[in-house]
């Protein structure tokens, strides 16, 4: 067995099947019956409707009452007047509040324990659960998915799960400096490895603490393709990613994909408002021309949150970089993970997924 697992979301409006939300609840509720000793989840967003929240909560508060050490740190949010913040401003969907009273709602009088985490003027961008990272059979489960109706229904995501000690140890690392300073400073210094997984590698870095460090990583992977560099991101703000995929184009290389028009063209805009600004919205442009868009709804709080979400490169035929890190310069001073995996075979599940992509919304 590989001991990676992978899982592919897509906009039931747009491809997706209509039982995509009841799966992705009863996949993520087996997760978590599975756990001998403990589950810590680190999630950004974490609100869902009745049906799908059934089966989530009870496998965790009856692992809970079964002894297994759960534990939920979560970004506590924003005042509402900041929720509206802009995408480039804060490296990420701002999180609609309710996160705090939904989980309060459905775990206060249990044996699950809740930790706000304060993100200052960042946001705690996590998506994580691990699973009894102190074992052998230690395993994560991560990605781009937000644990909401609209994460699992209507937007463009990715879940990968990776049964791996050592990684499950670096993430419990973040995840322990999480919960005991329930603040983003100097959480993920140091956090970061690799180790062999089936017959390919997985490596770890988290922001903030390693932030730059993922940046130069994203640029260097590209800069080091060959072939082809297939990119899906719900933003390109990223200025060394930028200039490396415009790099590629230059000397050949295929470069495809797809980004979030809808999430884009306000941070263009705002862009061509400085003539700094305007070189940076020109680069976009002439790496955009090579990609499909998707037109999501315009961001509000309380709206529809159709955005097309994933966070992924895939390098020629081997390599794909995965995680919670948006391809925003925002993203490195964020709670974010980053994934790097070198394997054949999960390099083909994920470019076969983003070529799915790109056939639907490429107009």
């Amino acid at each position: 067995m590989s001991g990676i697992g992978t899982r592919f979301l897509r906009d039931v409006d747009h491809g997706g099947r209509s039982g995509q939300p009841a799966a992705v609840a009863a996949a993520l509720a087996e997760f978590v019956d599975r756990a001998r000793d403990s589950v810590h989840v680190a999630i950004y967003d974490f609100r869902l409707g009745p049906a799908t929240a059934e089966p989530v909560v009870t496998a965790l508060i009856e692992a809970a009452a079964r002894g297994v050490d759960v534990r939920i740190a979560f970004d506590r949010g924003k005042p509402a007047e900041q929720t509206t913040l802009a995408f480039a401003t804060v490296g990420g969907d701002p999180a609609p509040q309710g996160t705090n009273a939904w989980l309060r709602e459905h775990f206060d009088g249990t044996k699950v324990e809740l930790g706000p985490v304060d993100p200052g003027g960042q946001i705690m961008h996590h998506k994580y659960v691990i699973r009894d990272g102190a074992h052998a059979a230690a395993s994560v489960w991560t990605g781009s998915t937000n644990f909401t109706d609209d994460a699992w229904t209507h937007q463009e995501n990715n879940i990968i799960t990776v049964a791996s000690r050592q990684l499950a140890a670096g993430f419990e690392r973040d995840f322990d400096q999480l919960w005991t300073t329930r603040a983003l400073p100097g959480t993920g210094v140091g956090d970061g490895g690799q180790a062999p997984v089936g017959h390919g590698t997985v490596g770890w870095t988290f922001a903030p603490g390693e932030g730059q460090a993922i940046d130069q990583r994203l640029a260097a992977l590209i800069a080091g393709a060959g072939s082809r560099v297939r990119v899906a991101s719900m933003v390109l703000t990223l200025h060394a990613v930028l200039h490396a995929l415009a790099d590629a184009i230059t000397r050949g290389v295929q470069v495809t994909g797809i980004y979030d028009s809808g999430q884009m063209v306000p941070i263009v805009a705002q862009w061509r408002s400085s003539a700094h600004g305007a070189a940076t919205a020109d680069l976009f442009e002439s790496v955009a021309a090579h990609l499909a868009h998707k037109r999501s709804a315009p961001y509000t709080p309380n709206g529809l949150h159709n955005f097309l979400h994933d966070k992924v490169l895939v390098l020629d035929q081997t390599t794909v970089a995965t995680g919670s890190f948006n391809l925003s310069s925002n993203a490195t001073r964020n709670a974010e993970n980053s994934l790097v995996i070198t394997d054949p075979a999960t390099a083909h599940h994920y470019a076969t997924a983003i070529d799915a992509l790109v056939a639907t919304y490429h107009r």
